[in-house]
């Protein structure tokens, strides 16, 4: 959820005319892949290398406390023992959650 927000507040904050926020999964070889993809615009270079780190926001104290993104890293890393990360697109931003599948026959 706290994904769909920040996509969700970055549309509304660049006033984009259609916004669009698109949710994948696929089945690749032992991961189940999660994507969540906005046409927000993309976020800076130099922003994005921080994004999963404790108190780091680029909203107003008011409205964030850095740590949503920051506890959605150690849920899917340590919890669920997966991998998190995003890159910018043309459009917009596209995050990938990718999680281990186990196989049980």
């Amino acid at each position: 959820m706290n994904i769909i927000n920040n996509s969700k507040d970055a549309l509304l904050i660049n006033k984009i005319q259609n916004p669009t926020i698109i949710i994948d999964v696929i089945k690749k070889e032992n991961k189940a892949i999660l994507t969540i993809e906005d046409n927000a615009g993309g976020i800076k270079e130099d922003i994005l290398l921080h994004v999963f780190e404790p108190y780091f926001t680029t909203k107003h104290q008011s409205q964030g406390t850095g740590l949503g993104l920051y506890m959605s890293f150690n849920i899917v890393k340590d919890s669920l023992k997966g991998n998190i990360y995003i890159k910018n697109t043309q459009s917009g931003a596209k995050t990938f959650i990718e999680l281990p599948i186990e196989n049980k026959n």
